[in-house]
């Protein structure tokens, strides 16, 4: 069974939903709205290091060198 937190969909949807909460406050509460949106582009890069690593292991091992 695949951990959600481990997959790139996961973290880019929590972006976006922070972006939107974030969106709700920008009148109301400036500065929180920029703490959110700062939170939603670290989700961001969570999702670009996860889609790496996946991508990454999915890759063929290099094969050892003859000697």
């Amino acid at each position: 069974m695949h951990d959600p937190v481990k997959q790139p969909k996961y973290w880019r949807d929590r972006a976006k939903a922070t972006r939107a909460k974030a969106k709700q406050l920008r009148y109301a509460a400036p500065r929180e709205m920029c703490r959110l949106l700062r939170v939603a582009e670290e989700y961001d890069k969570f999702g670009e290091r996860y889609a790496e690593w996946q991508g990454s292991a999915q890759l063929p091992a290099a094969e050892a060198p003859e000697q």
